[in-house]
C-alpha cells in the first residue's frame, strides 16, 4: 500500500521514488539476503572465538549495533562493534573478525583490514565489491558479496541478515537465518502501511525541530539508526541517549524551556520494569521544558519484531520529514566531499 503524498513543491519526485521504494523494499531485502546466505561457503575455524569485533561505518556499521543489541540476550562472547581506523589490542586468533564495507572502499574499514592482515588474522569480508573485495581475494579471506548499487543506509536488510547468518555458522548464536527473518520480513510488510501514516502524521509534527531520540539501553541501536537516517535522509541534526544512563546526566540539562526540541521515545513491551519508571518520570520532565513529547510504541509479539519495527518506523519518519523539508533524501554530497578531500591530502 503507498501512501499518496502532494509533493509538488519539495524536491524533484524522482529522487523521492527512489527513495521511497529503497524504504518499502527493506522487508523484501531480508528475504533476498537469506537467499544469499545459501550459496556462502566459509572456512572452517582452528581456534576456538573469545568473541566478535565487527569493523563498519554508517550504514556498513549499523548492522554490527543491530545484531550485538539483538543476540546479546543468548550470545556468550561478547560483540565488540569497531567504527574507526585501528583494531583494538585484543583482536587475536580467538576473535571472529568481520569486516562490513557496502562499496568495499570505506578508508576506516580497508586500514582495519590492512592491520588485520599484519596481525595475521583472517577476518569475514562483506561488501559489493572495491578494494576490500581484491583483499580478500589476494589473500584467501572469506568474502560475502552483496547487491551493489544501493545507498549503503539502505542495505540494513541485507547487512543484519548476513551477520545473523555468521554467527549462527560459527555456533555463536541458535538462529535458524530462513525461517526467523522470513517471519520478520513478513511481519515487517502487514505492518508497513501502518507505520507509514504514523511516521508520516509525525513527521509533520516535528519537521521544524530538532529531535532527540529516547530508548532503553537494551535498543539503543534503534535510536542510533533512527539519528543517522534523520542525518542523511533529512538533512536534520538528532541527538540520542539511553535509559538508565541519562538519568545520571542528561536528566539534569532538561532545566530551562526550548521549543526547537522534540523529544522522542521509542517504546517496547520488553523493558526492564524499573525502566517503565524512568520513562514516565523523564517524560513528566521533558514535557516541562518543550512542546512537542511524542511517544512510538512497538507492535510485535517479540523483541525482535518490535525492534525492526522501531526501526522501519524510523526510516519511514526520516523519509517524510526530508518531503516536509524539501530535500533529496537520496544526496550525500558533504560526505562525498570529505571523501574527495581526504583522498587528496592522502
Amino acid at each position: 500500500m503507498r501512501i499518496s503524498v502532494c509533493i509538488s513543491i519539495f524536491a524533484p519526485p524522482k529522487f523521492l521514488d527512489e527513495m521511497e521504494k529503497l524504504i518499502e523494499s527493506f522487508p523484501q531485502h531480508m528475504l533476498e539476503a537469506v537467499a544469499l546466505t545459501e550459496k556462502i561457503h566459509l572456512h572452517k575455524r582452528d581456534t576456538s572465538i573469545n568473541n566478535v569485533l565487527i569493523c563498519g561505518l554508517g550504514g556498513s556499521g549499523i548492522g554490527g549495533n543491530l545484531v550485538a543489541d539483538l543476540t546479546a540476550p543468548q550470545i556468550r562472547v561478547p560483540i565488540v562493534v569497531n567504527k574507526g581506523y585501528e583494531l583494538p589490542a585484543f583482536a587475536d586468533a580467538h576473535t571472529l573478525l568481520i569486516l562490513c564495507s557496502y562499496s568495499g572502499n570505506t578508508e576506516e574499514t580497508i586500514t582495519c583490514a590492512i592491520e588485520a592482515i599484519a596481525r595475521g588474522l583472517k577476518p569475514v569480508c562483506i561488501s559489493s565489491g572495491g578494494k576490500l573485495k581484491e583483499i580478500a581475494a589476494e589473500k584467501g579471506f572469506d568474502f560475502i558479496s552483496v547487491p551493489g548499487g544501493f545507498p549503503p543506509r539502505t542495505t540494513l536488510g541485507f547487512g543484519s541478515t548476513i551477520l545473523f547468518y555468521v554467527l549462527d555458522h560459527f555456533g555463536l548464536i541458535d538462529f535458524s537465518v530462513e525461517e526467523e527473518i522470513t517471519s520478520l520480513s513478513e511481519f515487517l510488510t502487514a505492518e508497513q502501511a501502518g507505520i507509514r501514516a504514523d511516521s508520516l502524521v509525525l513527521a509533520k509534527k516535528i519537521k521544524d525541530k530538532t529531535v532527540i531520540a529516547y530508548v532503553e539501553d537494551r535498543i539503543q541501536s534503534v535510536a542510533l539508526r533512527l539519528k543517522q537516517q534523520i542525518n542523511e535522509n533529512s538533512k536534520s541534526n538528532c541527538w540520542l541517549n539511553v535509559i538508565p544512563e541519562l538519568n545520571h546526566n542528561e536528566l539534569v540539562g532538561w532545566k530551562f524551556k526550548n521549543d526547537t526540541l522534540a523529544a522522542l521515545f521509542l517504546r517496547t513491551d520488553f523493558e526492564n520494569k524499573r525502566n517503565v519508571l524512568r520513562f514516565d518520570f523523564i517524560k513528566a520532565t521533558v514535557a516541562d521544558n518543550v512542546s512537542t513529547v511524542h511517544e512510538v510504541r512497538a507492535k510485535g509479539a517479540t523483541l525482535a519484531e518490535q525492534y525492526f519495527y522501531l526501526v522501519h518506523f524510523g526510516d519511514w519518519l526520516s523519509y517524510y520529514m526530508a518531503l516536509e523539508h524539501g530535500v533529496d533524501p537520496v544526496e550525500v554530497h558533504v560526505i562525498d566531499k570529505l571523501k574527495a578531500h581526504l583522498s587528496a591530502v592522502a
